[in-house]
């Protein structure tokens, strides 16, 4: 099968953007969307953007591919022995499920490994750090920021994500997004919401509802369409 022209386009990105951080960094880090298939049929698309690859240079796939691998049924992935995936992939149930009430987080809790094949996950440094490395990962996103633009427009999601990423993305990559509700943002069609990094210690419940409760706050903010107008 041909790859579509989203795919060659990632692709030549991927490349181009690996030769700068090899060069900086001796290692590059590749991720974008989990599962092809899961990306196509899902609808709102989901777009995860978190900081960088804690202690992980690569040698076993892109980040989006172990992912994958990390949702299959009985997985013992090293990703699930942290929380920053166990909350990431809630959060993906949760947008995905959204049907104009936020799901309940332990409907959420149940279910919620394979929602991750509906989504994408980026990081905005390409190379490894550490758990503290916040000024790495801005000095990446500045320097790299129209790399970083052409990887969220090929992926085209409806909702980005921003887990703890907000005020860099907002200071050196999407600077133009102007605030549309509590913790959104918005860009042409695509909204960006403003959330704690998955893997931070504020309770799980909580996070949830922040991720959730900012979505269901903007919707319910938007006027009504003609059609509601005229019924």
């Amino acid at each position: 099968m041909k790859p579509d022209l989203a795919t060659i386009e990632m692709d030549a990105l991927m490349a181009e953007w690996r030769e700068h951080v090899v060069a900086e960094t001796g290692h590059f880090v590749g991720d974008g969307i989990v599962c092809k298939d899961g990306w196509s049929a899902a609808y709102p698309k989901v777009l995860f953007i978190l900081k960088e690859p804690n202690g992980y240079e690569g040698q076993h796939g892109p980040l989006n591919e172990l992912l994958r691998r990390a949702a299959a049924p009985n997985s013992t992935s090293a990703m699930w022995d942290r929380p920053t995936f166990h909350n990431l992939a809630r959060w993906a149930y949760g947008l995905a499920n959204y049907a104009g009430e936020v799901p309940a987080y332990e409907e959420a809790h149940r279910d919620y490994r394979s929602a991750v094949l509906g989504c994408a996950y980026i990081n905005i440094k390409k190379s490894s750090g550490g758990a503290r490395a916040t000024k790495a990962v801005e000095a990446h996103a500045a320097m790299h920021a129209q790399f970083l633009r052409r990887q969220v427009d090929i992926i085209d999601p409806d909702i980005v994500v921003c887990g703890g990423t907000w005020r860099m993305l907002k200071d050196h990559v999407f600077p133009e997004m102007p605030r549309v509700s509590h913790r959104v943002h918005q860009l042409g069609g695509r909204i960006f919401i403003n959330a704690f990094h998955p893997g931070c210690r504020t309770s799980r419940k909580d996070v949830y509802h922040q991720v959730l409760s900012s979505y269901h706050q903007y919707l319910t903010s938007l006027p009504p369409s003609p059609s509601q107008d005229a019924g």
